[in-house]
């Protein structure tokens, strides 16, 4: 059987890390981990992903896409940006955003940037971590992205 393959982005490492642990629990996903937005996208553009979790609205990148910089863009959060660059994919895969952030507009800009889902964390990550909602999430966007593969629109 082919397990659906899962990208965790940035956080810090030690998240990450129990995140994973979490998910691959019952060897239901293969999963990977990269700390940069750009070794993300790069990634994408040569590995077939069926979901991308994006642990941070404050993701790093190495380097900034062609156009922006942290400098003009000061207000713009790098997941979000991260998710303006996932528009040029064909069929990009679906992403949830999880952050603690206490901005209240936090899950509306991610619904309005294409995001499959946005998670507020504002419990501790270990109680994320165990989260059935989180589980959840990622089986409904793994099947939506498999649809997506077979040629089918939402």
């Amino acid at each position: 059987m082919i397990r659906p393959r899962i990208l965790l982005v940035g956080g810090r490492p030690l998240v990450a890390e129990m995140l994973s642990e979490n998910l691959r629990h019952d060897d239901r996903y293969e999963l990977e981990w990269v700390q940069y937005c750009d070794d993300a996208l790069a990634l994408l553009q040569g590995q077939q992903i069926d979901l991308v979790l994006v642990l941070s609205l404050h993701v790093l990148w190495r380097r900034w896409p062609r156009g922006h910089s942290p400098a003009r863009h000061v207000d713009l959060a790098n997941a979000f940006l991260f998710l303006m660059q996932l528009h040029a994919f064909h069929n990009p895969p679906p992403v949830i955003l999880i952050s603690a952030s206490p901005r209240a507009e936090a899950e509306n800009e991610a619904l309005a940037h294409d995001a499959f889902a946005f998670i507020p964390n504002r419990l501790t990550w270990p109680s994320l971590t165990g989260s059935w909602y989180l589980r959840l999430r990622a089986e409904e966007a793994c099947r939506r992205s498999n649809t997506l593969q077979a040629g089918d629109r939402p």
